[in-house]
């Protein structure tokens, strides 16, 4: 009985344990489809207003289904890089055509150059951490 009250408070503890929920929250949501987006802003926007404009976006595109993540960063000369991280194709694909209807995410994409960007959906090979 000892032993069998040892192993159930065991199994509690494990179950509890906040980095084990957090690798398995890990495993549910691991990356299938990595969202590429390198562009230039108009000269009119400075680092501080894209960096705003692209925090206001975080709110709507974490509502969509198989979100995982983003990364926002900048070159010296001013390209920029936005790294989406999806659980898979097809929700990178609804989310890219969804979010452009949000009225939140048109200042951000308003600052954007369109001649100047490249759009990529791509599939994860090498995932080293």
């Amino acid at each position: 009985m000892k032993h069998l009250l040892i192993g159930i408070i065991a199994i509690v503890l494990i179950s509890c344990n906040p980095q084990n929920k957090t690798n398995m929250s890990e495993q549910s949501k691991k990356v299938g489809t990595i969202e590429l987006v390198i562009f230039d802003t108009y000269p009119q926007y400075s680092k501080t207003e894209v960096i705003a404009a692209a925090k206001a976006v975080n709110p709507v595109a974490e509502k969509f289904d198989g979100y995982i993540g983003r990364k926002l960063a900048v070159d010296k000369n001013g390209k920029w890089t936005d790294i989406v991280y999806w659980t898979d194709l097809k929700s990178a694909e609804h989310a890219a055509q969804e979010i452009l209807k949000s009225e939140t995410c048109q200042k951000f994409f308003g600052m954007i150059n369109q001649e100047t960007m490249q759009f990529m959906h791509l599939e994860p090979v090498i995932d080293v951490k």
